[in-house]
Parts: structure tokens; C-alpha cells; sequence
């Protein structure tokens, strides 16, 4: 029986400050995928509410933060065989590299899973310094598991390393077949470059009765003035993890024109899929490994709400493409389900 610290960003709840974002999510889906594969799991919470506070504050957390980590660390690690950290590209420099020093000296493996797709533009934007301590630290961890495909190719010469895309497992509710479009929604933190203006602005016109529902928490960025007397749009709040299936399934499109610097493979796609929706999503970044043109989903260039708003127009204009498109996603969700990537990761542990 395999004993793993896991070392991760859990929390719980979805608040204003306690943001449930990627990361999160996928900390707690590794935390049941392998409990239930047998593994035992001793946890070390990383987590802290680090949203719309000051920046000198938000130091101080950090720097705590770290230091109950290592301290965590220091007293748990010989009670497990594998230390297994799941983390944020830019912030495995300090952490991770400190992390994978303990395990040296404890004798123990570390696994590292890191959420997002901008591996590779944060280590293209390390100095000579922080290159030569993370090539002789944390990249040498016995795995690391990345999110897209792209952060593969760009380190796939190195044995340690696997594609592990984000995985979900929606229990779709019971729901009728789409047939047209009337609900749409956003949803995510509501920082600008998530495509929040471009959404609301794509929207301004829609036909009756078709209408924008925003769901998701106020960032530091977020212009509300952008609601004020939308004729089209309301906003929903913040939803809890669990509501986020029954909520998706009450609507007919998503739109997804994220500009976001590290997204990776969003979440609240692959949950849509599952739950049948197809998405309207820029063209950046790891997005397009997720949704194909015309497939399950319509591209469209970043930073663009004309784009978007030709993208809805034409599904509105095209019953036929849009359940195509509604078929495609559900087949590109089933892809995703969490149980086949998890038994890869299972076996790989085991073989640890």
C-alpha cells in the first residue's frame, strides 16, 4: 500500500477572497482519483486567501505560506514513500525547488503535477541563475506531469516527463437535446484578459430572448462598469464547485475569449463539453489542443468581440452547425474523463 504526501492548494469553498481556480480543482481530483485507487493519502494544505488584498499583504501570506509548507514537509515526509506536489509553473522555482531538496535528503521520490500551459514561457523567462537551479532541482523530480500538449513538446526530451491534461468527471444532469441557442454564459475569475469585455460587448445585441448569464469572482481588474444597463447581460455571483455541472447544463453556450497569459486546458471547457455545450474560445494558447473549429466549438481571434459576436450570429443563423457542434463536445468531453488518465497515474506511482 502506497503512502503519498500530497503536497497542494486544496481549500474549500468558493468565495469573493477564497477562489476556487484550476489548480484547486485539480488537486481535489487527484485526492479521490487515487484514494480510490487504493493509495493513502496524508495532505498538506497550501492553500490561503490571497484575492483583492494588498500587495504587501499578499507577500506576507506567501512568505508564511512557504514556511508552513516546509515546515509541514520537514515533519511528515519519512511517514510516506512519495511526496507528490501539484503547483503553478510560476511558483515552482522557490517552492518546489526547496521541496525536491528535502526529498533528496529524506530519500524519497517527488512527483510534481503543474497546472496551466505557460510552463514553457516562464522558463524561457528564467535568468541564468534560476535556469541552472531549476535544471538541477525540481526538473529532475522522478515526474512531472504538465497540463497541454505544448508544454510537452517543449520538454519531451526529457525521460521524466508526461502529458497529463487537466481532467474532469461531470455527472451531467438529466437534460433535453439542445436544439438553438437562447442562454449563454461566462464563467471564470473575471480578470480582463478572461475576455469578460469582449464577452459582454459581443453580446450588447443579441436577439430576443437570448441573453448572457456572468458567473464567477470579482478581481482586482474587473470592470463592473461593463454591467452597468446591459441590455443583455446579468451577473450571477460566484458558484460552488458542485452547482457548476447543473448550472452549465441550464444553458446552450459558452464563451471563452481568454487572453489569460497562463491558461492551460480551462476547466469550465472541459466541464461543458461534458455536459454537451459548445464553446466560442479564442484562439491562444493551449485552447485550440481543446476545441476544434467547427468540431465542438468556434474560434475565434483574441482581444476580438467582433469576432465573437459574428461567431454567435452565425450558430444563431445555423441550427444544423450548432447541434453538430453540440454532439462534437460531448465526444471531446468524454476524452477527458478523469478515470483513464488517473489509472496511467496510478501505475506510473506504483512503479516509484
Amino acid at each position: 500500500m502506497t503512502k503519498i504526501l500530497l503536497i497542494a492548494p486544496l481549500g474549500s469553498g468558493a468565495s469573493a477572497t477564497n477562489v476556487i481556480g484550476g489548480h484547486r480543482l485539480l488537486a481535489g481530483d487527484s485526492v479521490r482519483e487515487l484514494g480510490q485507487r487504493g493509495f493513502v493519502l496524508e495532505v498538506l494544505d497550501t492553500s490561503g486567501d490571497v484575492t483583492n488584498i494588498s500587495p504587501w499583504r499578499f507577500q506576507v501570506i506567501r512568505l508564511v505560506r512557504f514556511l508552513r509548507a516546509i515546515q509541514g514537509i520537514v515533519m511528515k515526509i519519512r511517514r510516506s514513500q512519495v511526496a507528490f506536489l501539484v503547483i503553478a509553473p510560476h511558483s515552482a522555482l522557490v517552492l518546489a525547488s526547496s521541496i525536491w531538496a528535502i526529498c533528496r535528503m529524506a530519500h524519497r521520490p517527488l512527483v510534481m503535477r503543474l497546472s496551466g500551459g505557460d510552463l514553457g514561457l516562464v522558463y524561457d523567462g528564467y535568468g541564468a541563475v534560476a535556469r541552472w537551479l531549476a535544471e538541477r532541482t525540481w526538473m529532475r523530480c522522478s515526474l512531472v506531469y504538465v497540463e497541454t500538449r505544448q508544454s510537452y513538446r517543449n520538454f519531451e526530451h526529457r525521460p521524466n516527463f508526461r502529458w497529463f491534461p487537466g481532467t474532469r468527471n461531470v455527472q451531467v444532469p438529466a437534460m433535453v437535446r439542445r436544439a438553438e441557442i437562447r442562454k449563454l454564459i461566462f464563467f471564470g475569475r473575471l480578470h480582463m484578459t478572461k475576455g469578460l469585455a469582449e464577452a459582454l460587448n459581443a453580446c450588447r445585441h443579441l436577439p430576443e430572448p437570448c441573453h448572457l448569464q456572468v458567473f464567477g469572482p470579482g478581481m482586482s481588474d474587473t470592470d463592473w462598469s461593463l454591467f452597468e444597463a446591459h441590455p443583455k447581460a446579468t451577473y450571477g455571483g460566484v458558484l460552488e464547485p458542485e452547482d457548476v455541472p447543473r448550472v452549465l447544463s441550464e444553458h446552450d453556450l459558452l464563451l471563452f475569449p481568454s487572453y489569460y497569459p497562463g491558461e492551460g486546458y480551462p476547466g469550465v471547457i472541459l466541464e461543458a463539453f461534458q455536459c454537451g455545450l459548445p464553446v466560442i474560445a479564442a484562439r491562444w494558447r493551449a485552447v485550440p489542443e481543446l476545441v476544434g473549429h467547427e468540431e465542438n466549438g468556434l474560434l475565434v481571434e483574441p482581444r476580438s468581440a467582433g469576432e465573437v459576436r459574428s461567431a454567435i450570429k452565425r450558430l444563431l443563423d445555423d441550427p444544423d452547425l450548432y447541434r453538430r457542434l453540440c454532439d462534437g463536445a460531448k465526444r471531446r468531453g468524454e476524452d477527458f474523463r478523469s478515470a483513464k488518465w488517473h489509472d496511467r497515474m496510478a501505475a506510473d506511482l506504483r512503479g516509484l
